[in-house]
């Protein structure tokens, strides 16, 4: 059987009545739960990829483009750059803008030592350094990353990452390593509640009746900057079945 790619663009989830109600939850049960709400109530284009497209998202719509902050954060678990910046130009196609204000990449591969995690973001990297020279990305980052591996990518770098992520769910102290590193080479240490594995396989498998591989996950926030308002939100989901 040929595979097919499935692109879901759940819009603002921030208009889903039925995902608001759902308070306090973490954001793999944010994401499962807007998934099922999505494919429910939606059905695909007719190509490939599939586009299964959720609510509109008309937070830019009538609004100066220089007033609003966007925010991406991208779950990737394989170390292929291509992917990286296909989930770049989605985001930027869906919401019809040339560039985004904040890209943070969350890499879940297997790698065994640090080495081998080096040469995975290494790749990863070219293409956040190809697309911070034309422009379609400004600040850029990465989330969870040892420290050794974070401070030796930050000196192999072209275009320095000037953002770092860190969970405190597994980690209540922040390492002084980095924190002395981040505050000398003017990087933003900042924390997060997502997991490791934002869409595991078996809750992968089940929201889309098995066989199904992951690409990529991307997150969008748009904040209002005068304010400081997020006046949007949600997801993309890139997968193969």
């Amino acid at each position: 059987m040929l595979s097919q790619n499935v692109l879901v663009r759940t819009g603002n989830i921030l208009s889903l009545n039925e995902a608001k109600t759902k308070v306090g939850q973490n954001p793999t049960d944010e994401l499962i739960e807007t998934l099922k709400i999505v494919l429910r109530d939606n059905e695909g284009s007719g190509e490939n990829p599939v586009i299964i497209q959720g609510l509109e998202d008309n937070a830019l719509k009538d609004i100066n483009r220089e007033d609003v902050k966007i925010t991406v954060k991208v779950f990737i678990p394989t170390p292929d750059a291509n992917s990286l910046k296909e989930a770049i130009d989605q985001i930027c196609n869906f919401l019809n803008i040339n560039a985004i204000e904040s890209l943070v990449i969350s890499y879940s591969g297997q790698e065994s030592s640090e080495e081998q995690q080096l040469a995975s973001l290494k790749q990863l990297w070219a293409g956040v350094e190809e697309y911070v020279k034309i422009g379609k990305l400004s600040s850029v980052g990465l989330s969870d990353v040892d420290t050794n591996v974070f401070i030796d990518l930050f000196h192999w770098t072209n275009i320095k990452p000037n953002i770092v992520q860190i969970t405190l769910s597994t980690c209540c102290v922040v390492p002084e390593a980095l924190k002395t590193f981040t505050k000398e080479n003017d990087i933003q240490l900042l924390t997060h509640n997502d997991p490791g594995q934002i869409l595991p396989d078996e809750d992968l498998n089940g929201i889309f009746n098995g066989n199904a591989r992951l690409h990529w996950v991307l997150r969008y926030q748009i904040h209002l900057k005068c304010r400081g308002i997020l006046s949007s939100k949600g997801y993309l989901v890139y997968i193969s079945k």
